[in-house]
């Protein structure tokens, strides 16, 4: 038995707690709010390419907002997966699906990509990649600022009280 502070690794309680006090801490976690991540990579997009289009024109904007949306739609795809299960029973569950939608998102990207290039003529490449650098900038810096304490204020409030 390893006991780190109140933590007891091997029972996965909290030691000199309640029973009810442990089901409220077990119950009560929850995914990131990751929705804010995609937001505001959606946000730069649509902001960069409105620059865009003041100052040089429909196809760099255009470029600019693919690129953004090609960060930001895998990123929305990944998340849809990733935080699809919590739970220590779900351990295998949320490994697979880690797994499922980091790999989706990596397909999608290049799928992404390579239909830009294929397909549409008047692209602006370097808009594209910026726009795409720009969005994928956002989301990993916007990754540090989410909330990582995995209870409720809830659960935070009721440890309080008792």
């Amino acid at each position: 038995m390893v006991n780190t502070g109140n933590y007891c690794r091997c029972f996965g309680v909290w030691a000199g707690v309640s029973a009810k006090l442990n089901s409220l801490i077990v119950s009560n976690l929850k995914a990131p709010p990751i929705y804010k991540v995609i937001v505001a990579q959606l946000a730069i997009t649509g902001f960069i390419s409105i620059i865009s289009l003041m100052f040089s024109g429909t196809t760099m904007a255009f470029s600019a907002l693919l690129g953004g949306l090609i960060s930001a739609l895998p990123n929305s795809y990944f998340a849809l997966h990733a935080f699809r299960y919590q739970g220590a029973r779900n351990a295998e569950k949320i490994v697979k699906s880690f797994i499922r939608g980091e790999l989706g998102k990596i397909i999608i990207t290049v799928a992404l990509f390579a239909l830009s290039f294929a397909l549409i003529s008047s692209l602006h490449e370097i808009a594209l990649i910026l726009g795409f650098i720009v969005a994928h900038f956002v989301g990993v810096v916007m990754s540090g600022f989410i909330n990582s304490r995995p209870f409720s204020n809830r659960s935070e409030s009721s440890k309080k009280s008792l």
